[in-house]
């Protein structure tokens, strides 16, 4: 799946100080990527602020999103590491340690996306390994890698 994540999408150990930032700092990889519109990023703030915090999809990992298609200009993905998690108000799932943006072009290739991405954090563990890297070649590398056509 080439493409979908550049180096430049990928923010390691950002200090936040709060969801709202962390969400924020993820749309606006994707914005600066020419992925999505600035309206995307307030939906993706508005979408938390609106339906609570269903991003919050496993233990320690956010995946903010919001219409598919709507303010997306191309499918992409940006990874924030967070150097002190934040909490969204998900009891089961909070703190969050990583944070990753999405936009899909389409229904189908959000699910898709979404389905890659599930892949890799079947073990919970990945979330934790992940919120350590230092290098965001090797978070580029490991999301590139998915099983997915763009």
């Amino acid at each position: 799946m080439s493409e979908l994540i550049k180096p430049e999408q990928v923010r390691i150990k950002a200090y936040v100080k709060d969801w709202e930032e962390a969400v924020r700092i993820s749309g606006k990889l994707l914005e600066d990527a020419g992925c999505v519109e600035h309206s995307y990023v307030e939906g993706m703030v508005r979408g938390v602020k609106e339906f609570g915090p269903y991003v919050v999809i496993a233990p320690g990992l956010a995946m903010p999103h919001w219409l598919r298609g709507e303010g997306v200009i191309q499918s992409g993905i940006s990874v924030v590491t967070l150097r002190e998690p934040v909490c969204f108000g998900n009891e089961d799932n909070d703190p969050v340690h990583v944070v990753i943006g999405l936009a899909g072009a389409n229904d189908n290739l959000h699910l898709d996306i979404l389905a890659a991405i599930a892949e890799i954090f079947e073990d919970v563990n990945k979330v934790y390994e992940i919120a350590e890297y230092e290098d965001p070649q090797a978070i580029v590398n490991l999301f590139n890698n998915m099983e997915i056509n763009i």
